[in-house]
């Protein structure tokens, strides 16, 4: 990726499933400059931001398996659009608002995003609302994994719009 702000170069990062961590991780980063003149200094490589890019290029990468509108298929659908369709979800019902909650959070687990943010968001609730529908979830022993803690900042980047380049085919699935 080139372009980031404040770097000269191209950014090369390699992203893979880390099952103990039970989400992507960042396994490879490289800065190559950009030409002659240019020197990639401590400063440089302090700009790099590898969270935002592993974040923007997964929400074009990683899909999610969601049920066919008549019930019969399933479809493997980019994670952008998915959150963009929860997004425009309106007036659900509360256990609807309550699996809702649960499939963002896991998405937003596996991409290393802030589950709780994402959700917020996503739902268009308060981060204090999201907080009690996850404690809900896992208390109920429909989420067991969630873990509610301090929300951490957020990458940069808009889950719901689209990302400027050529989508990458393939990528792993999340179910739903």
């Amino acid at each position: 990726m080139s372009g980031e702000q404040d770097v000269p170069g191209t950014i090369t990062v390699r992203v893979e499933w880390d099952d103990s961590l039970g989400r992507t991780a960042v396994v490879f980063a490289a800065l190559e400059r950009a030409g002659e003149g240019v020197d990639i200094t401590s400063q440089v490589l302090r700009e790099v931001r590898t969270h935002w890019i592993m974040t923007r290029s997964a929400l074009d990468v990683v899909t999610v398996n969601v049920g066919a509108e008549d019930g019969t298929n399933t479809n493997r659908i980019p994670v952008r659009d998915y959150l963009t369709r929860v997004r425009a979800h309106e007036e659900r019902e509360p256990l609807e608002s309550l699996y809702a909650a649960i499939s963002v959070y896991r998405v937003a687990a596996a991409l290393s995003y802030p589950p709780l943010k994402l959700v917020a968001d996503t739902l268009q609730i308060s981060q204090s609302t999201a907080t009690r529908l996850m404690s809900r979830a896992r208390d109920s022993g429909l989420a067991p994994e969630v873990r509610i803690q301090e929300p951490r900042r957020a990458p940069a980047v808009d889950p719901y719009s689209p990302h400027q380049g050529p989508a990458q085919p393939g990528g792993p699935s999340l179910g739903r």
